[in-house]
């Protein structure tokens, strides 16, 4: 018989390749300073291991996404009055 494993943050299961700090800065066209600074504060999905911060490249693309503000997005469309 085999010892129960445990699922990765939470019981979710990892969703895709993980990757460090400068691969997420370099995805997310910041500083990898920025990237550990969010991920430090918990603004940015990340996984810990140790002490360690990993990313999720589908998290992050995910997480982007609901960044988005402007025209086109449904944080930026307003109806104008006349």
């Amino acid at each position: 018989m085999t010892a129960p494993t445990r699922e990765p943050h939470g019981g979710e299961e990892l969703d895709g390749e993980l990757i460090d700090a400068e691969e997420a800065a370099r995805l997310l066209s910041v500083p990898p300073s920025w990237v550990l600074s969010q991920a430090r504060s918990g603004r940015i999905p990340h996984i810990r291991l140790g002490r360690y911060g990993r990313f999720e490249r589908r998290q992050l693309a995910a997480w982007c996404t609901t960044r988005r503000q402007g025209p086109g997005t449904s944080l930026g469309t307003r109806k104008r009055s006349t």
